[in-house]
């Protein structure tokens, strides 16, 4: 409990500083009851999320916003389809209707790579599902997003390189990306989220190397299995991260120092084989893979453990590990006694952001451990499958910086140091739109 002694106006002035700090463990709130808000039920009630009025104050309190956001994306707009679908493609901004909808990617990457690219900086590692079938992912951006990004003429290369460092996205700006699994002839989706919707077709190009050609493109029903969500609140410009995922993708690693030879499940995941040792699980075939271009199946496939739940150590007794992992398994089963659609086959697997937000800065790396908390080893087991033991890749803002850019390629140029770096997308339109006066030459058809 926070305490003061230097009367009431004095402690009043002080706890209100330690709310907007966002520092569970500064504020001291008791994370023994987190719960969902009625008012977020029925789910075609949820109001949206109160950006400009966030306080924190609590891990509950950033769980419960990262809920209520998803809550709210995935709600049925009116159209019959929920809101995030209706939100801009980040290619859209450069590209127009001509961009591709799904393309398939692999991990994080420390440049700004265009998605329809196959290799890319980093692990290079494709997610192949049980079925043979590269894991596509989209991303979308919110209408603050995209007037901040039109107002300000960011889609224009040299407008971004001259802009405010230090000036970040707006409260209320968010960034989204989205995981999909194809979905088999008369395979069961009944606890999925599905839709119909053209994914890039994958090839060779003239070196060989397996690409998606957004020119050849191809209508299927995908399952959504992960969910990714970036978003500004009051006193947090370098957003909170969070990430959802299907109750059905992947095991838990059940303990630190598991024997490669040790079993993680008996039971069949979408993503893992019943039986699967864990030296097995996450194993990147970068450079090994084999691509049938008449079935578009990839070879090998991708066992998949979610090495860290609720994005901590297993086992760890750090008070603040416990209070974070206590606040998310409280609120998930709080939100899934209320929700009764399919969403509520979907949970939160942590979140992570700054203790204080006025730290964000342009030109930093924002990896210290001492600048973060919540889920401190923060991974999605189908966004971020082959990162998740890696130290400098093992949560959002290992690779989210504010950092400089350089071009993914030649003849392309640098994006200095800025806040909105931040956002890997922001970062792809910068050199998108570089890519568009340039473009490069089409994959081997």
């Amino acid at each position: 409990m926070l305490r003061c002694s230097k009367g009431l106006a004095a402690c009043a002035t002080l706890a209100f500083f330690f709310l907007l700090s966002g520092n569970p463990a500064a504020a001291g709130s008791d994370e023994s009851t987190c719960s969902a808000d009625p008012t977020w039920f029925p789910h075609a009630k949820t109001p949206p999320p109160n950006d400009a009025g966030f306080t924190g104050g609590s891990f509950c309190a950033f769980h419960q916003w990262s809920w209520q956001t998803f809550l709210w994306l995935t709600q049925d707009d009116g159209s019959g389809r929920p809101r995030f679908l209706s939100f801009a493609m980040p290619r859209s901004l450069v590209f127009g209707d001509k961009a591709p909808a799904f393309l398939p990617r692999k991990n994080q990457s420390m440049t700004g790579e265009t998605f329809d690219e196959i290799l890319q900086a980093g692990t290079d590692g494709v997610l192949v599902d049980l079925q043979g079938h590269a894991v596509y992912y989209s991303q979308y951006l919110d209408e603050t997003f995209v007037t901040f990004v039109r107002e300000h003429g960011l889609t224009d290369p040299d407008t971004a390189r001259h802009f405010n460092p230090r000036e970040p996205w707006p409260i209320g700006a968010k960034e989204l990306k989205v995981s999909w699994k194809i979905v088999n002839p008369g395979e069961d989706t009944s606890g999925f989220f599905t839709i119909r919707a053209p994914i890039a077709r994958l090839t060779h190009d003239a070196e060989g190397r397996i690409v998606a050609d957004p020119s050849q493109p191809v209508t299927v029903t995908l399952a959504l299995v992960g969910f990714h969500i970036g978003g500004v609140v009051r006193g947090h410009p370098e957003m909170i991260w969070a990430t959802f995922e299907h109750k059905d993708n992947a095991p838990d690693v059940s303990h630190q120092g598991l024997s490669p030879d040790t079993v993680v499940s008996r039971r069949n995941w979408t993503f893992y084989r019943a039986g699967t040792p864990y030296r097995r699980c996450n194993v990147n075939a970068a450079g090994n893979l084999t691509l049938n271009e008449v079935t578009q199946t990839l070879s090998p496939v991708t066992e998949v453990c979610r090495v860290y739940a609720e994005g901590t150590d297993p086992g760890s007794t750090d008070p603040k590990d416990v209070d974070n992992r206590k606040a998310i398994l409280q609120l998930n089963k709080s939100v899934h006694v209320s929700l009764k659609d399919v969403w509520a086959n979907y949970f939160e697997v942590g979140a992570i952001w700054f203790t204080d937000g006025s730290k964000l800065a342009p030109d930093e790396s924002l990896a210290t451990d001492e600048l973060l908390i919540g889920s401190l080893k923060l991974s999605n087991a189908t966004i971020e499958t082959f990162t998740q033991t890696q130290s400098t890749m093992d949560n959002c803002f290992r690779c989210h910086n504010t950092v400089q850019q350089f071009p993914p390629k030649a003849g392309l140029a640098a994006l200095p140091g800025l806040d909105l770096n931040i956002s890997h997308a922001f970062v792809n339109v910068f050199f998108w739109s570089q890519e568009k006066k340039a473009p490069t030459p089409a994959p081997k058809k």
